[in-house]
């Protein structure tokens, strides 16, 4: 492996509504490794069926690239942005992307399943400056925001945290 390919690695890029397909094109036409992983779903129409291909994870692409690559995907029609937690770019193992490749051999048996915690759940935060807190999971918009009642008081702290950083409490589950 030269030190080009230890440079270039799998980096998770959000597109636009609807532009997973065109940008990979686009991507593939720069010769930059692509993956959009894709499902088979069948689709009702008031007059038919049909089964169509679609992007299994919505508005996401994934880029084997190195940072000079990185920047050239960004600048393509369709992506809006990197993908970062804590700070950093997004970064997907080669042996997640070899299974993402692999389930690819039956994109009619696919669907996607949402790890984060539900709305409601009690969680513990595991991991950062927070260890320790426990509250309960108030909504999912891009963060995780943790709700730790003050019940003396009747009110609430709202915590924003990174959802690997919790688990959902044993006690709960």
């Amino acid at each position: 492996m030269s030190d080009t390919d230890s440079s270039r690695l799998w980096r998770v890029f959000y597109t636009r509504a609807r532009a997973e397909k065109k940008a990979e094109e686009r991507l593939e036409d720069r010769r930059i490794d692509v993956l959009v992983p894709k499902k088979k779903e069948i689709r009702q129409w008031s007059d038919r069926k049909k089964e169509v291909t679609v992007p299994l994870f919505r508005n996401y692409l994934f880029a084997r690239v190195d940072e000079k690559d990185r920047l050239r995907v960004l600048r393509t029609k369709g992506i809006v942005r990197c993908v970062h937690f804590d700070g950093e770019p997004a970064r997907l193992r080669a042996e997640t992307v070899e299974q993402l490749q692999t389930a690819q051999k039956a994109p009619e048996r696919l669907s996607v399943a949402d790890l984060r915690p539900p709305v409601g759940e009690t969680v513990t935060v595991t991991d950062g400056p927070l260890q320790g807190l426990t509250g309960e999971v108030q909504e999912h918009r891009g963060q995780m925001h943790v709700l730790v009642r003050v019940k003396a008081i009747r009110q609430a702290m709202k915590v924003e945290v990174p959802a690997d950083w919790v688990e959902v409490d044993p006690a709960e589950a």
